[in-house]
């Protein structure tokens, strides 16, 4: 079920799409996508994945970072917001995109290699369902690498996010859904946590 929190976190998203790529946020969110691409070749050894999937891609921004460094791969975007979807369809026209929230992916068992969420984790309405849901879709040997936000449970939910991302809680959501953590670290001064996993 959709809470209101989520709704109107869905809502805001939906009035931010048209001017989102313009936003000085992206400079901040730029740093995070290299950072969480780099993990990835981390765990993969840079094998380069035939299919990549962003779950709340916003306006595709990773996935076009993501298509010169694997070149090869099918890249694949959902966000429950609809204005983010229209805009990633315009300007990441090689990406099927397409409407879902993390916990409802409507794509087959074990169809992708890589997954990636960046900056869209607290949003989530149900974490724990949306990381068994991005692995029910991984192939064996399959990466997810999430990255967010990290901040005080007080102000976490006082601005409506959800949860204070903890490395032990991220760990056993992982671990809750079948994925072996292969890296876990801090960036920019421990205020974004990677927690990357693989599915044995």
């Amino acid at each position: 079920m959709t809470t209101d929190r989520h709704s109107d976190n869905v809502q805001q998203f939906e009035q931010w799409s048209s001017t989102y790529e313009y936003d000085l946020m992206q400079y901040f969110v730029a740093y995070i996508h290299r950072a969480v691409l780099d993990v990835v070749n981390q765990v993969v050894k840079d094998r380069s994945p035939e299919s990549v999937l962003d779950v709340g891609c916003g306006t595709g921004r990773l996935l076009r970072r993501a298509a010169p460094r694997w070149p090869k791969a099918k890249l694949i975007g959902v966000d429950p917001a609809e204005g983010m979807v229209t805009v990633a369809h315009q300007l990441t026209p090689n990406a099927l995109v397409f409407l879902a929230g993390s916990e409802a992916l409507a794509l087959p068992d074990g169809s992708l290699e890589v997954a990636l969420s960046t900056i869209s984790f607290h949003h989530w309405n149900d974490q724990a369902a949306g990381v068994r849901e991005v692995a029910r879709v991984l192939r064996p040997g399959g990466c997810f690498c999430l990255a967010d936000i990290r901040m005080p449970i007080g102000l976490s939910w006082a601005i409506h996010h959800h949860g204070p991302n903890d490395p032990r809680v991220m760990a056993e959501y992982f671990a809750q859904a079948g994925l072996q953590v292969a890296v876990q670290k801090f960036v920019l001064s421990r205020f974004i946590l990677i927690t990357a996993g693989i599915k044995p």
